[in-house]
């Protein structure tokens, strides 16, 4: 259960030597897919209470996948886990640079630029995700709150520079976890929920 949702997975895992040989061949059109072990089809049903409404919501979606991982490499679990694995990356770190920081809609595309902008946009993420995680927020309402309340961001890079600066004497003792900053001062972060 997540955000008063309910999730059911179910992951059909299909092994056919004639599927596997047909899809590695030309078949009758495009081109082959050397290398399939296994197609899999995964269903995920969600149901929750509307809010607005108080009417429970259900919506299910199907979605597909080949895999070059042999059944005795990975079974159905194992494959579930690595497929939650790919998006748990893409949700975490690809769309929050995208809808949080605005990757995509970046002007930013001529020479070593774009590699910076990426290693900074990283860096600002980490540093967020810090800062939230801290606080008990999220990431974009960390952001709000320092965009709303800017005269806070001086004292909150302070914070991160005496971190960093105290860094390398707590790398003598590698059981002390190494937080990069607390969270802001003053600042009206709302609680994850």
């Amino acid at each position: 259960m997540r955000h008063g949702r309910v999730e059911t997975r179910t992951l059909v895992v299909l092994h056919s030597a004639d599927l596997n040989a047909y899809l590695g061949s030309t078949g009758t059109v495009g081109q082959p897919w050397p290398g399939v072990a296994q197609v899999l089809r995964q269903q995920r049903v969600a149901r929750w209470t509307d809010r607005a409404t108080g009417l429970p919501k259900v919506r299910s979606e199907v979605a597909y996948a080949i895999t070059s991982l042999p059944p005795e490499r990975a079974d159905a679990a194992a494959l579930l886990v690595r497929w939650r694995a790919h998006w748990h990356i893409e949700n975490r770190l690809h769309w929050v640079r995208d809808v949080t920081l605005g990757e995509d809609a970046s002007p930013i595309h001529v020479g070593q630029a774009p590699l910076v902008m990426a290693l900074l946009r990283t860096a600002v993420l980490e540093v967020l995700r810090s800062a939230a995680e801290d606080a008990g927020a999220t990431v974009a309402s960390t952001q709000r709150a320092l965009t709303l309340h800017s005269a806070s961001v001086p004292a909150f890079f302070a914070a991160l520079a005496h971190r960093v600066a105290v860094a390398p004497r707590r790398a003598h003792h590698p059981a002390t976890p190494l937080r990069l900053l607390p969270p802001p001062p003053a600042l009206p972060l709302r609680q994850a929920g």
